[in-house]
């Protein structure tokens, strides 16, 4: 059986709040709900530092924590393009994040901000749905 590494553990389920969050900022911010920048200011900023730490870790030294995961060809390339949708979540996270900043200084509405809310939501579900799946089936099963 694989050794469950702790990193992927404490992403895997620290990442299910943040589902939560990103629920409750993107529906209620369709509906122009006042709180929305405040579940969706804290699911951005708890999803980067989770992500950005995990990847920091796993590049410096993280990687022999423990798994005996085999990495087989088929894994390499999932990983490489996990990790690609990550970074174009990481992305779209920040430009979301400033446009959100920027309309709530100036108090003026922006079109692309919505149009890139849109986008983060999904992409980010895939990512999220995509690395759950694959710790569930590399560890658990």
């Amino acid at each position: 059986m694989t050794v469950v590494p702790l990193s992927s553990t404490i992403v895997a389920l620290g990442l299910i709040p943040v589902a939560f969050l990103f629920c409750h900022a993107y529906l209620s911010g369709r509906k122009k709900n006042r709180f929305h920048p405040v579940s969706a200011v804290t699911a951005i900023l708890w999803d980067l530092s989770l992500s950005i730490g995990y990847m920091l870790y796993r590049t410096f030294g993280g990687a022999v924590d423990g798994s005996t995961l085999q990495l087989t060809p088929t894994l390499d390339v999932y990983f490489g393009i996990h990790g690609a949708v990550a970074i174009v979540v990481m992305t779209l996270e920040v430009v979301v994040l400033a446009m959100g900043i920027s309309m709530l200084m100036q108090k003026t509405p922006n079109r692309w901000h919505k149009k890139l809310t849109k986008i983060l939501f999904a992409v980010w579900w895939v990512a999220f749905l995509s690395g759950e799946t694959v710790y569930i089936a590399l560890y658990l099963l």
